[in-house]
């Protein structure tokens, strides 16, 4: 059966609403920076750049929050892995001011693209669209007027950010860290088998305290051990540390894993030019999520000695 032939699609309906549409936004949305990722060499199969991406321009455009209450996602959770951050976000972005604002710029985009990122002034925080949804609300009066963005914050992994927006580009700074490269003597201290360390354990040191002395609740630096390849006890060995907490200090000390119980002496610190991203749940660089600290209470609720477990002293 035909539709009704004196209701249609009229233009300037459409138009009457793609301009409440931006109107509406402009009202009650937020400034943010749609900030377009750049490939050096997209591995079209994988969907990866293999080279790392940039992020080199920034376009101020206004969006509506659809999250008023909380961010949506499953926040944070602990895992084995450590906390992980999934806050997540959905904003509103009209076609037309993306036309105008991000399209007109640049020609190699035509959508808001998956990959791209979002920056949040307000909030002071990094979002990376994972799903571009363009059908909703579906087909008003014949047309379609906005792009819902479902973004999560960003996880810094390696990319190059340079906008000229220093709030923005200090995610780079933050987020980055160069390992450190520990210069170990021949072979290990004491007799033992096994001459390497595992990678991904704890490196420590006690300073002034080596052999079965020097324990990890006495460390005065730790760090995570990167890569540690044996020479075969002909040469210096070389490893690489990231996450240090103190300093290693070199001169008649010793460097030891906390797993392997490999130990070696350290001759030599430098700081080397190999590039980790830092752990957004550990650091604090863009506000992405506030240090989370825990807290054991040392006094207890209720009394759970043998005697009286529950009265409190009672009776």
């Amino acid at each position: 059966m035909a539709v009704n032939p004196f209701f249609k699609d009229y233009v300037g309906e459409q138009n009457l609403l793609n301009d409440l549409v931006i109107e509406t936004i402009k009202a009650t949305g937020r400034d943010v920076v749609y900030i377009p990722r750049q490939y050096l060499s997209l591995d079209q199969t994988l969907g990866e750049d293999t080279q790392g991406s940039k992020f080199t321009k920034g376009y101020p455009i206004e969006m509506y929050l659809s999250d008023v209450q909380q961010f949506g996602g499953d926040r944070d959770i602990v895992s084995k892995f450590g906390i992980q951050l999934t806050d997540r976000i959905t904003l509103v972005l009209s076609k037309t001011r993306f036309q105008q604002e991000i399209v007109s710029k640049e020609t190699n985009i035509s959508r808001p693209r998956e990959g791209d990122l979002i920056y949040f002034p307000m909030m002071e925080y990094l979002f990376e669209i994972n799903f571009v949804e363009d059908k909703q609300p579906f087909f008003q009066f014949g047309n379609l007027t906005t792009y819902n963005l479902v973004c999560e914050v960003f996880h810094y992994s390696h990319e190059t950010i340079s906008t000229g927006n220093s709030d923005i580009d200090s995610v780079q700074t933050d987020r980055k860290e160069y390992l450190k490269k520990l210069k170990l003597s021949f072979t290990p201290l004491g007799a033992t088998a096994n001459y390497n360390f595992l990678n991904g354990e704890r490196l420590f040191q006690v300073a002034g305290v080596t052999g079965s002395g020097a324990t990890y609740a006495n460390a005065t630096a730790y760090g995570t051990i990167v890569e540690f390849n044996y020479s075969g006890g002909n040469t210096y060995n070389y490893i690489y540390v990231a996450d240090i907490t103190g300093s290693f200090v070199t001169g008649n000390e010793s460097v030891k894993g906390i797993t392997s119980g490999v130990e070696y002496s350290l001759i030599d610190v430098t700081t080397s030019s190999v590039v980790v991203a830092r752990n957004p749940e550990t650091e604090d660089p863009d506000r992405d999520n506030d240090v989370i600290a825990y807290r054991q209470d040392k006094e207890s609720i209720f009394d759970f000695t043998e005697r009286d477990p529950f009265s409190e002293g009672e009776y």
